[in-house]
């Protein structure tokens, strides 16, 4: 398999460096397989020797490559490969209504603080985002003589971001309209609304276990209880275990986050999406989607939606521009499907409009402004941040941990020896300087005591290396 190098306007020393780490990600080219050499790889690319060996010493400085003496280059053994993923995560299910747990507080307010090391919430880096873009293109809007930055924009809101939506569905499997869009503040909105149409205070929602922490404010707040089913660290949410809950309790509705899971990484294959949707709808079940991180495959081709599987309008797809873009302008959607009239008339009661002048300059920037070449740009990023810090973990913790392997995002799940309290080491860390996130905020029962999420979201830097160092000393001397 021969990579091509594409013209663009980044230099050519890097899209040579892509090209080859395309195939190592690829695993067309193995750990101990030999780099074509310099002279033949400036060949097969039509670049000069000093580009090539430009290219192959930033492939060294990723970890990617390694130059052998009087050999050449090879692919770089690496010791995150042998590490297992999580096991652990096939606990027995029992519904719970989430009545002690409230992790927003620490986490969020810790993301703030400059002083702690971010590898607690799931947010990425200002540094990786196009926030002075942003910036100008809402500007630019704001100075038209009929800007309608100042007015309401009532739900279902954006036409024009509506309208993108609707053209970027194809990427997703659908065929959406603009019309079955409803423009929400964020996806928390998106899924808040959701769960409000499709539920009673006091029903049950099938979640994912472990799940994003979030949803248990939401389903709190809203006096829902949990009926939560483990996830494979692989493939995600399984089909038996659905139906074996299913047969067990009555459920009214179904909260996934089918592509790169928050906090495992994990994806639904494609082909056990089509079983998984159908096998709901049978039982008349509303599907919620959380699709917030699926524009982030790390190769390939994105995953497509559980949404491109509905045929009766069963799934409810909620999605925001929060951890591509600006977390801040807080833009996101959701296609209500059978309960789209519904949910619009909710947003209408309870917020009635979200900020208009972001909205504008999101749905200019998906529209004109390089979308899909931002998007190749943050992928590579984010998957080269997840595969350092795998790297630096396996260097710095307890030997027998086991380590995620996500195919998308920017999320790593830990599972630290059993005689590791991670509530214990959250603190711990906090004192040291560095917030990360404790398994079991994300346990609907408090489970995953030896569990940790860690944020990938920053661009690598020493200082984040020393506070990997720093956490698996503290892992270690828990562990003893």
């Amino acid at each position: 398999m021969r990579p091509s190098v594409q013209s663009s306007k980044e230099p050519v020393y890097l899209k040579v460096a892509d090209a080859l780490e395309s195939l190592i990600a690829s695993r067309s080219l193995r750990p101990g397989d030999r780099v074509p050499s310099v002279r033949q790889f400036s060949r097969q690319q039509h670049v000069s020797i000093p580009t090539v060996m430009q290219a192959y010493a930033l492939l060294e400085t990723r970890g990617l490559i390694e130059a052998r003496p009087k050999s050449g280059f090879y692919v770089r053994f690496r010791r995150s490969h042998a590490v297992p993923e999580p096991a652990g995560l096939g606990r027995a299910s029992k519904i719970t209504d989430f009545a002690s747990t409230d992790p927003f507080e620490s986490l969020l307010a810790d993301h703030s603080d400059s002083n702690l090391v971010p590898l607690g919430a799931a947010l990425p880096s200002d540094e990786l985002l196009p926030g002075a873009k942003l910036a100008r293109t809402m500007a630019a809007i704001a100075r038209r003589p009929d800007s309608p930055g100042t007015s309401y924009d009532v739900a279902p809101g954006s036409e024009r971001l509506r309208r993108e939506l609707a053209r970027r569905s194809l990427d997703w499997g659908c065929a959406l309209q603009a019309d079955d869009f409803t423009v929400t503040i964020g996806a928390t909105e998106a899924v808040f609304l959701a769960l409000r149409a499709t539920c009673e205070p006091g029903d049950t929602v099938l979640v994912e276990s472990p799940t994003y922490f979030g949803f248990a404010r939401l389903l709190r707040e809203l006096r829902l209880k949990a009926l939560p089913v483990p996830v494979d660290s692989a493939t995600g949410i399984d089909l038996d275990a659905v139906e074996k809950a299913l047969r067990r309790s009555r459920v009214s509705a179904c909260l996934l986050i089918p592509s790169f899971h928050n906090p495992v990484g994990c994806s639904i294959p494609d082909e056990s999406k089509r079983p998984l949707v159908e096998c709901l709808a049978q039982r008349g079940i509303p599907v919620i989607e959380d699709d917030i991180y699926g524009d982030l495959q790390h190769n390939g081709a994105r995953p497509r939606c559980l949404k491109a599987f509905d045929r009766d309008g069963s799934v409810i797809l909620c999605g925001s521009y929060s951890k591509t873009l600006a977390p801040g302008y807080r833009v996101g959607y959701v296609a209500g499907g059978r309960w789209h009239s519904r949910i619009t008339a909710l947003k209408r009661i309870t917020t009635l409009s979200g900020p208009v002048l972001p909205t504008l300059a999101i749905a200019e920037f998906v529209k004109n402004g390089g979308y899909d070449r931002y998007l190749r740009s943050i992928r590579q990023a984010y998957r080269n941040q997840v595969d350092r810090m795998r790297e630096a973990i396996v260097e710095s913790f307890p030997k027998d941990i086991r380590l995620s392997r996500p195919q998308g995002g920017f999320l790593l799940w830990c599972e630290l020896p059993a005689k590791v309290d991670s509530i214990a080491l959250f603190h711990q860390a906090r004192t040291a300087g560095i917030s990360i996130a404790p398994g079991p905020l994300f346990s609907p029962d408090g489970g995953f005591l030896n569990f940790i999420r860690i944020n990938c979201g920053c661009p690598w830097n020493p200082r984040i290396e020393r506070s990997v160092g720093v956490l698996g000393h503290l892992a270690q001397r828990l562990g003893r």
